[in-house]
């Protein structure tokens, strides 16, 4: 998915969603883009259109973060990482 087709499927206004690398697009309102779950502004799921058919593997792993952030995936994995270095702590704690 280019850049070029991107914009043309915001400028349609289509119902359907568009799939870019894996991740689902969806039109919502008028300067509103839910990637995956998660509200982007049009500028913003552009970007993410940009770094998601990049070349660079940091640019994707940055495009798959926002995502994730957005949508509060990134939330859930952080809080189960604190509750697992709390029960290390713990267990090494009580050792």
């Amino acid at each position: 998915m280019s850049e070029d087709q991107f914009r043309e499927w915001v400028r349609g206004r289509s119902d359907l969603p568009l799939a870019v690398k894996g991740h689902a697009f969806v039109i919502k309102g008028e300067n509103v883009v839910m990637v995956d779950g998660g509200k982007f502004v049009y500028e913003d799921a552009l970007a993410l259109v940009k770094l998601l058919n990049s070349k660079s593997p940091f640019d994707q792993i940055n495009a798959n973060v926002m995502i994730a952030e957005r949508n509060g995936a990134l939330r859930l994995v952080v809080l189960a990482l604190a509750a697992v270095i709390i029960v290390v702590v713990l267990l090494l704690a009580l050792r």
